[in-house]
């Protein structure tokens, strides 16, 4: 049976939304909040398949919890959770207590409070005279996504009008875009809080603006365009999946204004023909390096 006072914390937008269809708590956080965490008597954390976001949360959720807490960690064989004894045994005792085909689970005492320090985990890198700012749980934490300096190689002091970039990430796309254009608006969208959190860093430190808020490809976006880009995932854990690729393309001319542009990255590995044709009926590959092509086509004008 199910206990009514549970309380659950999401870093992503599109499981808030069917999450809040049951009758517990939901919250869209990108850290746990103080009063949750004390108020609790268990605290069951999902290791994620990233490492660093992993530390990262239980750094916060460690640091709020007193020594001889208990915490309950779950996660697949494949996520790197077996390292979870060595990467926290600074500040917690580790054991695993049970097992399935794909998942395990550890319980941990806390034995050392950590000091967690948000921007300790925030990183910097300078690219193009910009700074993109990333915090744990993002696409391309650390780094500059190949894909997405392919996409900014194209964009041109020409663009203007409203500019809606899909999957923000770390918002490098919207601030390349801003830097080439001052005709520009732009808005963000993402389902992860981590890529808003990111994108928000670092449109400030840019002194770019834009409007920046959570939503599931487009179910929260209600305006229209004159250009959609996107570096979208092709990949669920490690499989490749289209979902995202399909569901931005085939939904996009609902969203772009008469003539206006969809912009996007994809994996040369990956092959975008039949989704633009069936949507767009001609479309051109403005440009492409060995791993990558960036798909462009327009909105027809109809009289």
């Amino acid at each position: 049976m199910f206990n009514s006072n549970i309380e659950i914390c999401t870093q992503k937008f599109d499981h808030w939304l069917n999450l809040k269809k049951t009758k517990h708590k939901i919250k869209f956080l990108l850290l746990e909040e103080k009063k949750s965490i004390t108020n609790s008597d268990t605290v069951l954390y999902f290791w994620p398949n990233n490492k660093i976001e992993a530390i990262f949360h239980l750094h916060r959720i460690c640091s709020l919890l007193p020594i001889n807490s208990h915490i309950f960690l779950v996660g697949g064989k494949n996520s790197g959770i077996n390292t979870v004894k060595n990467l926290l045994k600074q500040w917690m005792r580790l054991e695993k207590i049970d097992f399935a085909k794909h998942c395990l689970l550890f319980v941990g005492v806390i034995i050392l409070k950590p000091n967690f320090q948000f921007n300790y985990f925030i990183n910097n890198t300078t690219w193009n005279a910009m700074n993109i700012k990333t915090v744990p749980g993002v696409f391309s934490y650390g780094k500059i996504d190949i894909g997405s300096q392919l996409l900014t190689s194209t964009f041109t002091s020409s663009i203007k009008g409203n500019v809606l970039d899909i999957g923000c990430g770390s918002g490098i796309l919207s601030v390349s875009l801003a830097k080439c254009s001052k005709k520009v608006q732009l808005t963000l969208v993402d389902t992860n809080i981590a890529a808003l959190k990111s994108s928000e860093l670092t449109l400030k430190y840019n002194n770019i603006k834009g409007d920046i808020f959570p939503s599931n490809i487009y179910s929260n976006v209600n305006n229209k365009f004159n250009l959609i880009i996107s570096n979208p995932p092709i990949h669920n854990n490690s499989k490749t999946n289209l979902y995202y690729i399909n569901e931005i393309v085939k939904n996009s001319i609902q969203y772009l204004k008469p003539k206006g542009e969809i912009r996007i990255v994809i994996n040369s590995s990956i092959s975008c023909h039949k989704i633009f044709k069936r949507t767009f009926l001609e479309y051109n590959i403005l440009k492409e390096n060995f791993n990558f092509k960036v798909y462009q086509a327009y909105k027809k004008y109809k009289k």
